[in-house]
């Protein structure tokens, strides 16, 4: 593996470690939403609708 290849890997690899506790918390501030009964709007979630 060459040099650059390798501190590309090195690079993403604390990146997502870095983003994990990141990812958890907004997952824990989405669940607490939802148990409070906000609905959350999504827009991946949009089906879209025929006239």
């Amino acid at each position: 593996m060459t040099p650059l290849l390798l501190s590309r890997n090195c690079i993403i690899c604390s990146v997502n470690v870095w983003l994990a506790p990141v990812e958890c918390v907004f997952d824990l501030i989405e669940a607490a939403l939802v148990r409070r009964g906000i609905a959350l709007d999504r827009a991946d979630d949009r089906v879209p609708q025929r006239i």
